[in-house]
């Protein structure tokens, strides 16, 4: 055996095809737009949870929280993040 390290040939790097690219992107572009489709429905579900809880008044969320056996905690969260601000717009520092 010899100190000296073996000098390997380097192998040609496989290439994507036109049709391999397209299928990707097209795969991408898919889940973008199931991705985007589930953040609607989830903003729709919130809005739903916090209008429900608002008509029940007291003892809304908790009404919530136990039809869909979640803790209140994840009630009142969900209904927090429909009523965050929208993207792009900034909160104060002092808020």
């Amino acid at each position: 055996m010899s100190d000296t390290p073996r000098a390997r040939a380097r192998a040609r790097q496989a290439e994507l095809t036109a049709a391999h690219r397209r299928e990707l992107s097209e795969g991408q572009i898919a889940i973008d737009s199931a991705l985007e489709e589930v953040e609607r429905r989830r903003k729709a579900y919130a809005k739903s949870a916090g209008r429900i809880s608002d008509e029940l008044g007291r003892g809304g969320i908790s009404a919530l929280a136990r039809h869909l056996d979640v803790s209140a905690q994840y009630v009142s969260t969900l209904i927090a993040s429909a009523k965050e601000a929208p993207a792009g717009t900034e909160r104060s520092a002092a808020a």
